[in-house]
């Protein structure tokens, strides 16, 4: 019979390789809008492709997300290794899936001329690195988890990823609220039209 562990390494190794491909291309594109110095000849050529390969790339990646929490809390238990580190996954997964949803919005919302921006071009590399960057952080603790050993060991100075965060009962009604608003206010806004109010750069 197959064990947990198998079907976590595929969800995790879909996952991991669809947010690379995403945050490749994102950060690519966001630097042919950002350094207009960068041939024009490539981003023309290049441009389009990329743009889509990351909005898809991403996409397909928050599908994956479900699959790699799900067999990660399977492996988790079989191996009797819930604790601090495996709440830390789940609130690394939270988190990553804001980065990620964020990115596939915003790319929604402005569609292909969102690179002809900047600002939102440099956001939207700032949140594909901060989107991978909690993947590695997750991808690590599942490293931790099962070998004892991650890729976080290579750094020069100690990750502490064996203690949870301690949040008291205000500071959890309190972000709950936060986050109630920020919904509220995204809702407000998701009908109004991003690019044509911003002036082409």
């Amino acid at each position: 019979m197959v064990s947990p562990a198998v079907f976590h390494v595929i969800s995790t190794e879909l996952l991991i390789g669809s947010f690379a491909v995403s945050t490749l291309g994102t950060l690519i594109c966001s630097a042919f809008s950002i350094l207009p110095g960068l041939s024009l000849r490539l981003k023309s050529r290049f441009g389009s492709t990329l743009d889509s390969a990351a909005y898809f790339a991403a996409i397909f990646g928050m599908f994956t997300i479900p699959a790699a929490i799900i067999t990660g809390y399977t492996t988790s238990e079989s191996m009797n290794s819930l604790g601090a580190m495996s709440v830390n996954k789940m609130l690394l997964s939270g988190l990553c899936i804001g980065f990620w949803s964020s990115l596939i919005s915003g790319r929604r919302m402005c569609g292909s001329r969102l690179w002809e921006h900047r600002g939102l071009a440099a956001l939207q590399g700032g949140i594909a690195i901060a989107g991978f960057g909690t993947v590695v952080l997750l991808g690590s603790l599942g490293g931790q988890l099962g070998r004892g050993e991650s890729a976080l060991d290579l750094l020069p100075f100690k990750f502490v990823m064996d203690v949870a965060p301690a949040i008291g009962l205000e500071q959890a009604i309190g972000l709950l609220l936060l986050s109630m608003v920020i919904f509220v206010v995204s809702l407000k806004l998701i009908h109004r039209p991003v690019i044509s109010s911003l002036p082409k750069q």
